[in-house]
């Protein structure tokens, strides 16, 4: 893998599709069962499904997000959202606050969509949920 360490097991090939779609990739990438989640839920009611902790170089995936079960069902969009999401984390990793690591993060989707990568339509709307955090 790209990253210097990252979960082997049932998800390795998922993250594997998502981490070669980065720009670069995080130096470790651990998955967690949710209740190993400091904060299930964001500051705006949402259920969280990455975080970094302070003084670490780890992104944590939680096994029970959203974004990471749908990119397990194969390859697909849900590859591009869930490498959107890692890049979010390593935003903050990089020091960002939540609204820089939100700007990274919809920059990275629109490139994808630009690109072509992604279905327009759908893209759209993801980036339109993105767009909808703040």
């Amino acid at each position: 893998l790209a990253a210097a360490q990252t979960v082997s097991g049932p998800y390795e090939e998922t993250i594997k599709r998502a981490l070669v779609l980065l720009p670069r990739p995080p130096v470790k990438i651990l998955v967690v069962d949710a209740t190993h989640a400091a904060r299930k839920i964001d500051e705006h009611g949402r259920r969280v499904q990455a975080f970094v902790r302070y003084g670490e170089t780890a992104v944590y995936l939680i096994a029970e997000g959203a974004t990471l079960r749908g990119a397990q069902n194969g390859p697909g969009i849900f590859d591009y959202a869930l490498a959107t999401l890692i890049w979010h984390e390593m935003a903050h990793l990089g020091g960002a606050d939540e609204r820089e690591a939100q700007r990274q993060e919809e920059e990275l989707w629109e490139q994808f969509l630009t690109a072509g990568r992604v279905d327009t339509r759908r893209g759209l709307n993801y980036l339109s949920l993105l767009r909808q955090r703040r």
